[in-house]
């Protein structure tokens, strides 16, 4: 396993919804869908990481690629970010549903 960047130490919680198989494509190119929460300088924020090739199957709801904040949360609301961020990374067993699901939150997020 990777040593976990600098960008990313003040992550909470995080999930890798789905990723490009390293053994299929060890020279790229590298996608992934991720839900994670981290600590911001004044409260916690929820945010969908979305990578998908634009040839994906699952990119049905052609949703750009970026990172969307979902939701955030004030600095007292610690618990609740996180049992969001665990709720819709788990809401369905098929990742496809849950990329459909968090794309569909992304249209109302800011992307950033």
């Amino acid at each position: 396993m990777s040593p976990i960047p600098e960008s990313k130490k003040n992550h909470l919680w995080r999930k890798t919804i789905w990723y490009t198989d390293p053994e299929a494509y060890p020279l790229g190119p590298h996608h992934s869908a991720e839900v994670y929460c981290c600590e911001e300088s004044n409260g916690y924020a929820v945010w969908y990481a979305r990578r998908l090739a634009k040839d994906d199957s699952r990119n049905v709801s052609k949703t750009e690629n970026g990172d969307y904040l979902l939701a955030y949360f004030a600095s007292t609301k610690r618990d609740d970010a996180i049992e969001f961020a665990v709720l819709i990374a788990n809401s369905d067993k098929d990742v496809d549903q849950v990329i459909a699901k968090l794309d569909a939150l992304a249209g109302k997020a800011q992307k950033i």
